[in-house]
C-alpha cells in the first residue's frame, strides 16, 4: 500500500502530521506554560510589593518602637498620678479641704461606681452639693483644675438663692468622675497623690 502512495502524498501526510503535532504542542504545553509563566510573574509582582512594604516597615520600626516607649512612659506617668483605691478617702478629704479653704460650704458628697475602659483603672462618680457666692465657687473650681490628672468635671448645676443681694449665694451641684488605680502600684505610686 505504501508503494501506491507517492512522494507528494507522503510529504502532505508528514506536513499534516507535523501541523497536528505543532498544534497539539501549542495548545497543550506552550499555552499552559505561558499561563504558568504569567501566574509566576504576578506572584513575583505581589511578593515585590510585600518586600517593599516590609522594607518600609523595617525602616519605620525604630520610630515606631520609640513611639511605643513614649506611650508606655505616658501611661506609667498617668498611673502614677492616680490615687490607689485604698486612698480614695484622701481624695474626698482633699475635695473637702479645697472647699473649706476657698470659703465654699460643702453640704454633701455622694459617690457611685462607674465603668472605665482602661484596665486596672476604676472610675467613681462623685456628686458634691455646695453653697457659696460665685467668686468663692470660681476659686474652688480653679483649684479643682489641679486635680485634672485623675478627675474630670461632668456637670455643674447652679441655682440662685437670694437674688436681691449683689453677691447672692449659689446652691451648686457638681458632678465629677474621679479615677483610681486598682492594679499593682507602679513605682513611686505615692507621688502624684490627691491634690498634686
Amino acid at each position: 500500500m505504501l508503494a501506491k502512495i507517492g512522494q507528494r502524498e507522503i510529504a502532505i501526510i508528514v506536513i499534516v502530521l507535523s501541523l497536528l503535532a505543532a498544534g497539539a504542542w501549542y495548545f497543550t504545553w506552550y499555552t499552559g506554560a505561558q499561563t504558568h509563566i504569567q501566574e509566576l510573574q504576578d506572584e513575583i509582582d505581589r511578593l515585590e510589593i510585600q518586600k517593599q512594604r516590609g522594607l518600609a516597615a523595617r525602616r519605620a520600626q525604630p520610630q515606631l518602637e520609640a513611639t511605643i516607649r513614649d506611650y508606655e512612659a505616658q501611661i506609667a506617668e498617668f498611673l502614677k498620678a492616680l490615687p490607689p483605691r485604698e486612698e480614695f478617702a484622701s481624695v474626698l478629704d482633699a475635695l473637702s479641704e479645697r472647699a473649706n479653704a476657698t470659703g465654699v460650704t460643702l453640704r454633701s458628697i455622694s459617690r457611685s461606681p462607674a465603668g472605665s475602659p482602661v484596665e486596672d483603672v476604676r472610675a467613681v462618680n462623685v456628686t458634691l452639693s455646695l453653697e457659696s457666692p460665685f467668686p468663692e465657687l470660681f476659686v474652688f473650681l480653679k483649684r479643682l483644675e489641679n486635680m485634672r490628672r485623675f478627675s474630670t468635671i461632668d456637670g455643674l448645676a447652679m441655682t440662685i438663692g437670694d437674688a436681691e443681694t449683689t453677691n447672692p449665694t449659689l446652691s451648686t451641684n457638681l458632678t465629677m468622675t474621679v479615677y483610681v488605680y486598682e492594679g499593682t502600684p507602679p513605682t513611686d505610686a505615692q507621688e502624684g497623690g490627691a491634690g498634686q
